[in-house]
């Protein structure tokens, strides 16, 4: 007697789908660049079947973002005890986003201004949530720095953190890109000590 054998399970629900064609098309071509349609196509699905799961390509795009701030915050955590613990933690959570997620990075950096109104404000929030988490655990660190200079160092350090985004498909990444760009930002946020 032979064992029944069951049907492979679809892991990828078609929103994942959906999500995962809009962002290999987003990365290659920009947000404006690719129709419903095109996306539907590449999810293996037709572009009219997208508004059962998204009511437009705005919300596509959102959903996107919402998954790399979903990430960060789950990889930054709660504030450690420890300010240098924690900046660490908050380091190495950008450097090695860009690692996991290199394409949603680079559209999340790209397309900020895409993002259509009625979704901004939510990820504006929660955005701001993160420069929060990093102005805090910096004040601990650097107590004799201003807020202003603060959040300056934060976006500039973020930055450098997500760089690794915009290099060049063909460019090679540098061995160990990730604790390169940790120890660029530890670096540079020595600057805050001088003031």
């Amino acid at each position: 007697m032979g064992s029944a054998r069951l049907a492979p399970k679809t892991t990828a629900t078609r929103e994942a789908q959906i999500l995962a064609a809009a962002e290999q098309l987003f990365f290659e071509r920009s947000f404006d660049g690719v129709g419903v349609d095109e996306i539907g196509r590449t999810a293996g699905t037709s572009g009219s079947a997208i508004y059962r799961y998204f009511p437009n390509k705005d919300a596509i795009l959102a959903a996107l973002f919402d998954e790399v701030l979903d990430t960060l915050l789950l990889r930054i955590g709660e504030p450690a005890d420890d300010p240098s613990v924690d900046l660490d933690r908050l380091l190495r959570a950008f450097a090695g986003l860009v690692a996991s997620h290199e394409r949603l990075v680079a559209i999340w950096m790209r397309e900020q201004r895409s993002l259509a109104q009625r979704y901004r404000d939510q990820h504006d929030r929660r955005q701001k949530r993160v420069t929060e988490r990093w102005v805090s655990c910096l004040r601990r660190c650097y107590p004799g720095a201003s807020t202003d200079e603060l959040v300056t160092a934060t976006r500039g350090v973020q930055l450098l953190l997500l760089s690794e985004a915009f290099r060049p498909p063909s460019g090679r990444g540098a061995p160990y890109a990730q604790e390169l760009l940790v120890k660029l930002g530890l670096t540079a946020l020595q600057a805050l000590d001088g003031g």
